[in-house]
């Protein structure tokens, strides 16, 4: 489990299991929008059967627990909702199902801070062409560590013969870890699951409850917000120099709101080489007048 979440022990079903549940102060993270440095090989958009769920005892009593505590789930929406239907257009341009977007929900609660939505590590991340350095961590970038994620989850995928849910077995397991899991594709599934690490089987299980709930949102009145019409809300302004605070007085925002929109940026200024900022699309017609 990361830092930055809480924790609660849960009993359902007679199955004991670990919750993560959003903090209420965890930051808001629209998406953050900086040249890329890698230029990524995306196939043509294709329809993409949804993940496998497996709604066994454990899975359902994570269904529940979050149920039971449903305003960490609702944070998690409103989070992501600024760069939710992006995201999922960047998984399905990578040939991955859709709703694998809510493994950043499982991982993090979609958290801005530390490592990011996907949690990534340090050297997966720069493998994928993000930059984490003394002044950025695109980790932090919603749609920027999307599009590595996507990559990686793609190429372990391919690796384990490819079975989704040995896909995430072996992200939650490192690169260190792919071989032991090779060949097991024609393992049953409920047979696969109960002879993981409890850490990795708690992961794939949790995911399966937040894609099960939010396939069925209404029905437990967890409806999400218009999505598109947040995601176009906001805009991008590159800036080659400068403080924060400078930029932030022209924009007509608090220095605060404007790193809230930018979480990859590690300081108040401006990184070195310039860098495309995240503002709400109202502010750059201000600027424009």
């Amino acid at each position: 489990m990361r830092r930055g979440l809480t924790y609660l022990l849960v009993s359902t079903l007679g199955v004991v299991v670990f919750i993560a549940a959003a903090r209420a102060d965890l930051i808001n993270p629209p998406a953050g929008a900086a040249k890329a440095q890698v230029n990524f090989e995306q196939s043509p958009p294709r329809r993409v059967a949804p993940f496998p769920i497996m709604l066994n005892s454990a899975v359902r009593a994570y269904v529940d627990a979050y149920l039971a505590s449903s305003d960490g789930l609702r944070r998690c929406y409103e989070r992501s909702a600024p760069y939710f239907n992006q995201m999922v257009e960047v998984l399905r341009r990578r040939g991955l199902p859709p709703d694998i977007i809510y493994l950043a929900f499982a991982e993090s609660a979609f958290s801005s801070r530390g490592a990011g939505p996907w949690q990534l590590t340090k050297s997966t991340a720069r493998r994928f062409g993000l930059r984490v350095n003394r002044y950025l961590d695109e980790r932090r970038d919603p749609i920027k560590s999307t599009r590595a994620a996507a990559e990686y989850l793609a190429e372990l995928h391919d690796e384990v013969g490819g079975d989704w849910r040995l896909t995430i077995v072996a992200w939650n397991e490192g690169e260190g870890g792919i071989n032991r899991f090779v060949g097991w594709n024609n393992v049953n599934p409920e047979l696969m699951l109960k002879n993981l690490p409890s850490r990795t089987r708690s992961l794939i299980d949790r995911f399966m409850a937040v894609d099960f709930i939010s396939r069925n949102a209404q029905a437990y009145g967890l409806q999400q917000a218009d999505l598109t019409q947040l995601q176009d809300d906001y805009g991008r302004l590159y800036v080659d120099a400068g403080p924060l605070s400078r930029i932030a007085t022209r924009l007509h925002l608090s220095a605060r709101r404007l790193r809230q929109l930018n979480p990859a940026l590690l300081t108040n200024h401006i990184p070195p080489g310039g860098y495309e900022l995240t503002v709400p699309a109202s502010r750059l017609a201000d600027l424009d007048r």
